[in-house]
């Protein structure tokens, strides 16, 4: 703020002639030292004590106050949260614009004192404090006209001025203009209006404004002066003088007409006071009472008298008088000249038109003629400035004094349109303040374009993206209309991890990635009364549905249905299957685990989970347990597979190491040959060892797998029920490949570690599994083939090959089997031109069964 002032100073005292507020400020710096000093003495940094006062005061939580990018994240969550909480708890439209007004006032507190304690401006941080105040002004201009129109009610029939107001929207609307803009130059910007006005009390008696004078006329050297304040003066007091003068224009600026006055007063300008105090009409009606015989009614009269001197003072030619008298003086009568030339602020301007229209309006009433140069309503002043304006809030102050929601919204949409055709970012607090604009309206029941309202709330749904407040968005989206309000929803919940989405003209950036911005994401969409559970289903399903999504998204999105399990388990565990099928079809297992492990919890499985309950199930999800079960054997098969493949390994290993070191000791000496024996004699204790644990695992492998082959959760509901869906269908397509795949791998499988086991005739026992457990229903026919073609090939006994394969498949009598023996019998015992042998049992086989076909 001293840096502020300290700039202000140089800069008035240079363009001083260029405009009035500068003007106001330049010689006051320049003369009142001691003021600044005292300032730079009261602002300096604040300790950590003042840090935790503020954040109380802002309905912060304790912040690092040099962290200007965490108060901008922690400011924008306060204001919407809280909005938010008040939103939902007031019924009136004065009761939430009251909490947004004083809800934003505390956030420019907060922002005030970041930029005072961190010694430097932020362009951020001063680009929010900029729309935090403008925010703050709509809603006391809002509360102001409210307040008004209360007191209007009240007084319309005991007062001129109430009566006049209640009749003619243009005069109440005027008033009201002319108070928001004296209010808010007392209570906005520190460095403007309001630090002139906090100095009329350094002015104590005339004596103080005019010491030299009254000196040299104590001395008898100022024949020519006068203490009276228009005197001529000696010295230095002519600055002094024109130093009140520019004090006392702040107080009128700011409404302060009695702190104007008692100034005008004390400093020896008393000829100015009854002016003064019949500004007072404006805002006390009892000045302004219908009955004639009232004392006040004469009030208006002589008012007309005073501001036609003045009048007459301020246009005589060749006037001595000094631009800031002529300026306090022209702001008495309600003159726009000079005041508008001087003026280089919007806001500036308003109070000089508002000013004037009002001070005519007074004049009509007290029966004189209206002011040419005054503009009538509230639509000529805004109609005058709005063209050399580009900050939108104005022109959302128009149509708020109005009472105008349906030009407020096309306004704000307006902009919204302007602003991205250009490059820069639409305003972080300006896109806030206009949704939570269109969310009163909606709420008090204020006509307004539907369509342009949505827009601007879809706008902000996707700035709360990129400031990561996806908690909040829920909010917003149940202002909108239930299509448009659900895409929003699922789009947010959708993009997680990648940009792809279903064509769309909503453009939102990435969103929810944590658990706990999702887990709030769902508290939100609770809270709001949306229905979550279905929307995270077609989530998960839309999912599933985009083929450039990649395996990696769809088990994320699906965890949607994992957070409140409770409520999406039985549509977990369903979903859950589709996604086994889908990857276990692309011969995906790393994802089928990857999936099964995010279900899986220290209860079980999700699948144990559903039935534990206790719940009725549907036959659907019923289904869908058994299936999930069968992934969970066929992954635990493959685990145990694994293990006995890894233990086998290790068995070959060391019995390839014992044959060398056998070679190695041929021929040795007779001591070498003894520790050698020891050592062979550890070696074949680990030879035992290894060949236990791979006789232990290959037989805990193949129950793993026979019970996987065994269970019923791949062939449930193959039956085609009546009326089955798409979905159905394919359910039945993608279980009908899996069993043919899965389960002739895993014969495959429990023959081979049974075989490479030293166990050939137990690996032959798993051809009886086919026909036990009907698997030539399952498996085709080739790779029915591939098995028996491994099952023959590990048999060295031709012979008992041929009478256990055929034992074996002689009950399949729905097969057709010709069995070529002489081809095989070649192959393993060599040709012979000499004779012919009887053919080999062959799994060259013709299959004729119709269902394989």
């Amino acid at each position: 703020m001293v840096l502020g002032i300290v700039v202000l100073r140089t800069m008035s005292y240079l363009v001083k002639h260029l405009d009035w507020r500068k003007a106001c400020n330049a010689e006051m710096m320049e003369v009142d030292t001691s003021y600044v000093s005292q300032t730079r003495d009261r602002t300096g940094r604040i300790d950590a004590a003042d840090e935790t006062e503020l954040a109380r005061i802002a309905n912060l939580p304790e912040i690092n106050m040099h962290d200007q990018e965490g108060i901008s994240y922690t400011l924008s969550t306060a204001l919407c949260e809280d909005f938010h909480r008040f939103e939902r708890a007031q019924d009136g439209t004065d009761e939430i614009f009251a909490e947004s007004f004083d809800l934003c006032c505390k956030g420019a507190k907060a922002l005030e004192e970041t930029i005072r304690t961190t010694g430097r401006r932020d362009p951020k941080v001063n680009g929010a404090l900029k729309q935090l105040r403008s925010e703050v002004e709509a809603y006391r201009l809002v509360l102001l006209a409210h307040n008004y129109e209360d007191q209007v009610e009240q007084a319309k029939d005991v007062s001129s001025l109430a009566y006049a107001c209640a009749h003619d929207d243009d005069v109440r609307q005027l008033v009201t203009l002319l108070r928001w803009s004296e209010q808010a130059a007392a209570e906005g910007d520190p460095s403007g209006f309001a630090d002139l006005c906090s100095q009329y009390d350094t002015f104590n008696t005339v004596a103080n404004v005019k010491r030299d004078t009254t000196n040299a006329i104590q001395r008898g050297n100022g024949l020519d002066l006068g203490a009276d304040f228009d005197s001529k003066c000696s010295g230095d007091d002519g600055a002094l003088v024109d130093k009140v003068y520019r004090v006392g224009f702040a107080l009128i600026r700011c409404g302060k007409y009695e702190e104007a006055r008692e100034l005008l007063v004390k400093t020896g300008a008393a000829s100015l006071a009854p002016l003064l105090s019949m500004r007072r009409i404006q805002d006390d009606f009892a000045l302004t009472p219908m009955e004639k015989e009232n004392p006040h009614s004469k009030m208006l009269q002589k008012r007309k008298l005073f501001k036609r001197t003045i009048t007459a003072i301020l246009n005589k030619e060749g006037s001595t008088l000094s631009a800031p008298l002529r300026m306090l003086w022209a702001a008495l009568a309600g003159r726009v000249d000079p005041l508008l030339s001087l003026a280089n602020k919007t806001e500036d301007r308003i109070w000089v038109l508002a000013n004037a229209a009002v001070e005519a309006k007074l004049d009509e009433l007290a029966g004189g003629e209206m002011m040419c140069d005054a503009p009538a309503s509230v639509n000529s002043i805004f109609g005058e400035v709005l063209p050399h304006e580009s900050w939108p809030y104005f022109r959302l102050y128009s149509a708020l004094l109005r009472g105008d929601a349906r030009d407020a919204v096309a306004h704000a949409a307006e902009f919204l349109v302007d602003y991205e055709k250009t490059d820069k970012g639409v305003p972080e607090h300006l896109l806030r303040f206009m949704a939570h604009l269109v969310i009163i309206f909606r709420n008090t029941q204020k006509l307004h374009d539907v369509t342009l309202g949505n827009r601007i709330i879809l706008k902000y749904t996707g700035k709360l993206l990129t400031l990561s407040l996806t908690h909040l968005i829920p909010f917003y989206v149940n202002y909108l209309n239930d299509a448009t309000g659900k895409l929003v929803t699922m789009q947010t919940m959708y993009r997680t991890l990648t940009t792809n989405f279903p064509p769309s003209n909503l453009s939102l950036p990435l969103g929810l990635k944590s658990v706990q911005s999702r887990l709030a994401f769902l508290d939100a969409l609770a809270q709001a009364g949306q229905n979550y559970r279905q929307l995270v289903k077609e989530v998960v399903i839309k999912s599933r549905m985009d083929q450039a999504n990649s395996a990696s998204d769809l088990i994320d999105r699906f965890r949607w249905l994992l957070y409140r399990e409770r409520e999406t388990e039985t549509d977990a565990v369903v979903e859950a299957c589709v996604l086994l099928r889908k990857f276990l079809e692309s011969g995906n297992d790393a994802s089928v685990r990857a999936l099964l492990e995010v279900c899986a919890t220290r209860e079980g499985s999700l699948a144990d989970r559903v039935r534990s309950r206790g719940v009725p199930l549907t036959s659907e999800v019923r289904r869908a347990c058994a299936e999930y079960t069968e992934f969970v054997y066929y992954l635990n098969g493959i685990d145990a597979f694994e293990a006995w493949r890894q233990a086998h390994a290790d068995r070959v290993n060391e019995k390839r190491k014992d044959s060398t070191r056998s070679d190695a000791t041929a021929g040795s000496s007779m001591l070498f040959s003894a520790e050698a024996a020891l050592e062979s004699k550890r070696a074949g204790e680990r030879a035992d060892r290894l060949r236990a644990t791979e006789s232990m695992l290959s037989a805990k492998g193949v129950d793993v797998m026979e019970m996987f082959l065994r269970h019923e959760g791949w062939r449930t509901g193959e039956v085609r029920e009546e009326g089955a869906n798409g979905d159905e269908e394919e359910r039945i397509r993608s279980l009908r490949v899996l069993r043919d795949r899965y389960y002739a791998s895993s014969l495959l499988r429990m023959a081979q570690m049974k075989a490479e086991s030293g166990e050939e005739k137990d690996a032959l026992e798993c051809t009886t599994l086919v026909h036990s457990l009907a698997l030539h229903e399952d498996i085709s026919k080739e790779k029915l083939r591939n098995f028996l073609q491994y099952i023959h090939k590990e048999r060295n006994d031709c012979t008992m090959y041929y009478c256990s394969v055929l034992l074996a498949l002689h009950e399949l009598s729905a097969l057709n089997i010709e069995f070529s023996l002489m081809k095989a019998m070649r192959s393993r015992h060599g040709n012979s031109t000499r004779e012919r042998k009887p053919p080999a049992p062959s799994l060259a086989i013709t299959y004729c069964p119709n269902h394989l076909i």
